[in-house]
């Protein structure tokens, strides 16, 4: 093509395109749109990327479904993940088997990612009920590396569960127990790692935040998930446990999570387990001890503050973790730097320690659980319902 040709059709392209974005009312409607096509396409540009995940689990699952009759496969144990994420593979092998495998698996993932931004800017908004922050939390969340990565590359459903925890984060902020309660079941019905927002729960419930009587939802919520692989066939007593089972399929102490067992040879498994399993529940109820006592109110900025605590120390000081299990930190810390300015740098740590945990190089993991381990110390040290005589100055 000649030089004109080439900018003819670079004309043709970019004056339509200018017209959209003029028809916005405001320069921030306008970043908003460009940051939504972007997020998308950057998207399907990833979806044909076949993670090891998913070569060795989600297509075989996919087919498996596909070739024993749809929904009555669901009564054989032919996956480690629980019902609730199954249905998904379910659809996807069944109403949307003309949209190519690789596309069908990862759309649930990809579209809760701006589900998740979502409830990001509405936890953001009770902190900024005027102004152009929580735009840009949204776009903060969709246009994440580690958020990228996590679904459209790889295919996993971190962002599903995650999205439960932030919907509960968001209705416990505005006082409403039972829509949070139900979040958080319904995080928990797709992944175990949903707990992690466990000891902010448990605050809450000592500081009569949360009445005990509804904490019946969480399991509730597990039980109805279960339901319709249950009728079809497949044990309840293995429904119940699938968690159990998955606890004990990996041995060893860090699957590439940056964490403080980066420097623990896999050799001490059998004894450093049942001590950082000891460890992190002695840790959760100092933390739920320290906060009772003190005589502070928990506020939206300490909601959120100790939200952010939860979910960055129980992967950092749990055993057997992998890379994404720091997703929900992901999310907290970009939360967290919208919260507190002052301290922005904790989400670029956050993010860039679990980026490269995604990367899986075991120096940088192990490098890189310093200043993450440091980056916790700080925000705990920060927390003024922890450490009440040096209250941060926000």
């Amino acid at each position: 093509m000649t030089k004109a040709s080439d900018k003819a059709l670079l004309k043709s392209v970019k004056s339509p395109f200018n017209r959209l974005l003029n028809s916005f009312p405001s320069p921030v409607i306008r970043y908003l749109a460009i940051g939504i096509i972007f997020a998308v396409l950057i998207r399907l540009v990833c979806v044909p990327n076949k993670s090891v995940d998913y070569k060795f689990f989600l297509a075989r699952w996919y087919d498996f479904i596909a070739s024993h009759g749809g929904f009555s496969a669901l009564k054989y144990s032919f996956a480690d993940y629980t019902p609730s994420y199954l249905y998904w593979i379910l659809i996807s092998a069944t109403l949307l088997s003309g949209l190519p495998k690789i596309l069908a698996i990862k759309l649930l993932a990809m579209t809760v990612d701006f589900l998740c931004a979502f409830f990001t800017y509405k936890i953001v908004r009770l902190k900024y009920p005027q102004g152009n922050q929580p735009i840009f939390a949204f776009l903060a969340i969709i246009l994440s590396p580690t958020v990228i990565y996590n679904s459209a590359l790889w295919g996993q459903c971190d962002s599903i569960y995650t999205t439960g925890l932030i919907a509960c984060i968001y209705f416990l902020s505005i006082q409403k127990q039972i829509p949070a309660l139900l979040s958080f079941g319904v995080g928990l019905s797709f992944k175990l790692q949903a707990m992690f927002l466990a000891p902010l729960l448990l605050i809450l419930l000592v500081k009569n935040r949360i009445n005990w009587y509804y904490l019946p939802l969480i399991p509730a919520v597990y039980i109805v998930s279960v339901l319709p692989s249950w009728l079809v066939g497949r044990p309840m007593q293995e429904l119940l446990l699938i968690y159990f089972s998955q606890a004990n399929k990996y041995k060893e102490l860090a699957k590439g999570a940056p964490n403080i067992y980066q420097w623990i040879p896999n050799n001490f498994y059998n004894i450093v387990v049942p001590i950082g399993l000891t460890l992190t529940i002695s840790a959760i109820f100092l933390l739920v001890y320290i906060v009772y006592k003190s005589r502070l109110k928990i506020t939206q900025d300490r909601l959120i503050h100790l939200a952010t605590i939860s979910v960055l120390f129980m992967p950092y000081i749990l055993p057997k973790m992998h890379e994404r299990y720091f997703y929900p930190a992901d999310i907290l810390s970009i939360i967290f730097a919208f919260y507190f300015p002052r301290y922005f740098w904790v989400a670029i740590v956050v993010q860039m320690t679990s980026f490269f945990g995604y990367l899986g190089t075991p120096i940088f993991i192990q490098l890189f659980s310093i200043p993450l381990g440091f980056t916790l110390w700080f925000v705990g040290r920060k927390c003024d319902v922890i450490y009440p005589k040096l209250k941060a100055n926000f």
